[in-house]
């Protein structure tokens, strides 16, 4: 009965044995076959909003003058590289019939407008950063671009828009079965770009729809004036 028993024994000592191989053997090919799932970040934008809008005055035969953008004091380096990406998609949208930069800051809409003047434009860009968060791939980074497009000669505000963007990496799911890793997030360059378009082709399309003019009592001597129509 004894050697019974332990014949018993051995051999369940033995299929549990065989039974912890086999588990481990398969946990070491999965873990060396199986690839992580990459999850794409997030990005929330938008839509840019006009808070101004040209009317029914042909600003498209006009040029303009970008002056350098404003941003937070603790990023005043990324100023020049923002003007930069808004002065190239301006000029491939082409909602202006020409771009010129100026490289000097002014610290009031007169400066502003003695700038413009200097330059020869019809026009000139003002654009703010109120906000800047760069925390690389790995982080949350966004900003929001405020733009006033004004007229060289009256000083008046045509066109006032905002648009805002940011991106994250999507949450780490970390599961028995399987992980998931996040994919890097954009860089904010990407989204200065990307911001840059949306503002842009928004303007564009802005240029081949206006807003009707507000009634004279409104506007008084500033009222635009409409297309004329031949007699």
């Amino acid at each position: 009965m004894d050697s019974n028993h332990r014949g018993q024994r051995h051999q369940a000592f033995f299929l549990w044995g065989m039974i912890l191989v086999l588990l481990f053997g398969a946990a070491g090919c999965y873990s060396w076959e199986h690839t992580p799932l990459l999850t794409d970040p997030t990005i929330q934008a938008g839509p840019t909003e006009a808070f101004v809008k040209p009317t029914y005055n042909d600003y498209r035969r006009y040029r303009i003058a970008i002056l350098p953008f404003r941003v937070p004091a603790v990023v005043t380096d990324v100023g020049y590289s923002i003007t930069e990406v808004f002065q190239r998609q301006l000029l491939q949208q082409k909602p202006f019939l020409g771009v010129v930069r100026v490289y000097e800051y002014s610290n009031s809409m007169a400066q502003a407008q003695k700038l413009a003047k200097e330059a020869g434009t019809e026009l000139f860009l003002l654009g703010e950063v109120p906000s800047f968060l760069d925390s690389g791939t790995m982080g949350k980074s966004g900003l929001q671009v405020d733009l006033r497009v004004v007229e060289t000669k009256t000083g008046r505000i045509i066109w006032y828009l905002s648009d805002t963007i940011s991106a994250e990496p999507a949450p780490i799911y970390d599961l028995w079965v399987t992980e998931t890793r996040p994919k890097p997030s954009p860089s904010i360059y990407f989204l200065v770009e990307t911001l840059a378009v949306r503002m842009c082709t928004a303007m564009k399309g802005d240029m081949e729809n206006p807003a009707a003019p507000p009634p004279p009592e409104i506007c008084g001597d500033l009222c635009p004036t409409g297309p004329t129509k031949k007699k």
